[in-house]
């Protein structure tokens, strides 16, 4: 990843320069992975149930 892509990343979800200096690349990936996946519907979600079998 390039610096220009990084910082375009970083607008896309509001991150200003000044937030940068509290948060890592790494947190800003999860950040927007996070964020594209917001969109995403679920076709079923776990239960408790599903939890006590793992």
């Amino acid at each position: 990843m390039t610096t220009p892509l990084f910082l375009l990343r970083c607008l896309e979800i509001g991150i200003s320069i000044t937030d940068l200096d509290y948060l890592t690349i790494g947190m800003v990936m999860d950040i927007w992975t996070e964020k594209a996946n917001d969109s995403v519907k679920y076709d079923s979600l776990a239960t408790q149930e599903d939890f006590d079998k793992f």
